[in-house]
């Protein structure tokens, strides 16, 4: 027997009652997806400088072959809906798309894990080249800002389900200030961030909302996020056949 605060304990007891210590680290989840993204950009950033000839990173075939363009898609390059969100014009577009996404996405991925944070970041892709489709037809866009303000767009949503309103945290005058920026800073495509946002809102929405408060099966949240998605995707398409509607 041995000897504890209460009487005593028998040698089995003792061995099923023993406690397992977690360090906070161990608890920890480790946003792996997140590094993924970067390390693609990253990748394709130095693929752009190579293709170039060492002339910049807005020229050379991969930035011709990715880069979202909405002649070339209505001709069925479709690919370039998603290939344009890992392109970057310089070392400051591409810093600043990075620290964002390292800001953000491991909020998102602990929250609701790596399979719907991926769900969340391809709705802002998608919506962000959409809306570009659809508005800015003629204009050449690339860069993660949709994606991963579609991240931003999805943690307000899952902040939302829980209880918490976009105005007491500083999301709102985050996206106030990057639908603002392209109106003030020329080059800065004004519908890729105003569509990421929405996609990554409606994304998040459904993967946050329905399971938390409708008590809806993860698999049935899944699925509708992914409805969604191919709907943003043929979004696009559609307003690239159609040549946009112009504002």
């Amino acid at each position: 027997m041995t000897s504890a605060s209460v009487g005593f304990h028998c040698p089995e007891c003792t061995r099923s009652g023993a406690q397992q210590v977690y360090r906070a680290r161990d608890l920890e989840v480790v946003p792996r997806l997140i590094y993924i993204l970067m390390g693609l950009s990253i990748v394709t950033f130095i693929a752009q400088g190579i293709s170039s000839g060492g002339s910049g990173f807005t020229s050379g075939e991969v930035v011709d072959r990715g880069i979202l363009f909405g002649p070339l898609v209505r001709e069925g390059e479709y690919w370039r809906l998603v290939t344009s969100g890992f392109l970057h014009a310089d070392l400051f577009h591409i810093g600043l798309n990075m620290y964002a996404l390292y800001l953000f996405g491991p909020a998102v991925e602990r929250s609701v894990g790596a399979l719907r944070m991926a769900l969340i970041y391809l709705g802002g892709l998608l919506g962000g080249g959409a809306a570009v489709m659809l508005f800015n037809f003629t204009a050449p866009t690339l860069g993660a800002s949709g994606a991963v303000l579609g991240l931003a767009g999805g943690l307000a949503a899952i902040l939302w389900s829980r209880g918490i309103a976009i105005t007491q945290t500083s999301l709102g005058a985050l996206f106030l200030l990057n639908l603002a920026l392209p109106l003030l800073v020329p080059g800065i495509s004004f519908w890729g961030h105003f569509g990421g946002i929405a996609g990554g809102f409606i994304v998040g929405w459904l993967v946050s909302f329905l399971p938390g408060k409708f008590g809806q099966p993860d698999g049935v949240a899944n699925g509708l996020a992914v409805v969604a998605i191919v709907a943003l995707a043929l979004l696009g398409i559609v307003a690239a056949e159609m040549g946009g509607v112009g504002i």
